[in-house]
């Protein structure tokens, strides 16, 4: 799938799990941790026909995430100060654990590494050390790019290291099955902050 359609199913999959009684800022939140989680994967790709979308979507990630936290800070600052609570020596560990993966995500082969469940337990728990609220967000938008990824024909290799490559050939990146896929995610981040708006406190 291509990598806007990444971005939005993973904010609409964390904020469909967070539901509209997260609030504005929760839902935030959310969003801003599933987008991120679901670019993770691909780290990997660095030779592309349009590197530019590559750049734009990281982009685009990483914009959600700053303004989801200068957001909760403005509100009630609750993701800052669960991070400090968690103490330096968590902190520092959780962050190098983060740029580890990162760096290994980035040298390896596409739809290997970065794309295994490894890859998603690994970000998964470095994140919950420098902030726990944030990893389930994170977890689940890295697991929703690994179920777009295994609908199409070009295999992944989930169980890495392991050499199997698993793939239920049912779409193509880029093709009707991607667009829709990229509507239907933005129609449901719109109804759930709509319903937030109604229902729920800030």
């Amino acid at each position: 799938m291509t990598g806007k359609t990444h971005l939005a199913v993973g904010a609409a999959a964390a904020m469909l799990a967070a539901g509209p009684a997260a609030g504005i800022t929760g839902l935030a939140v959310a969003a801003a941790g599933g987008a991120a989680g679901a670019v993770l994967p691909d780290l990997d790709v660095r030779d592309t026909a349009h590197p530019w979308r590559e750049r734009l979507t990281r982009a685009g990630a990483a914009a959600l995430l700053v303004g989801a936290l200068v957001f909760d800070v403005v509100n009630d600052a609750s993701l800052a100060r669960e991070a400090m609570a968690r103490g330096v020596g968590m902190l520092a560990l959780g962050a190098v654990g983060l740029v580890a993966l990162a760096c290994a995500a980035r040298l390896s082969a596409h739809r290997s590494f970065s794309h295994s469940f490894l890859a998603l337990a690994g970000f998964t728990a470095a994140t919950s050390l420098v902030c726990p609220p944030l990893a389930p967000s994170v977890g689940l938008g890295f697991a929703t790019h690994l179920a777009l990824d295994v609908l199409t024909y070009r295999g992944l290799r989930l169980f890495w290291p392991l050499r199997r490559c698993l793939s239920a050939r049912l779409c193509r990146t880029g093709g009707g099955a991607d667009a829709c896929c990229l509507v239907a995610a933005l129609l449901t981040c719109a109804l759930v902050g709509w319903l937030a708006l109604s229902w729920a406190p800030l």
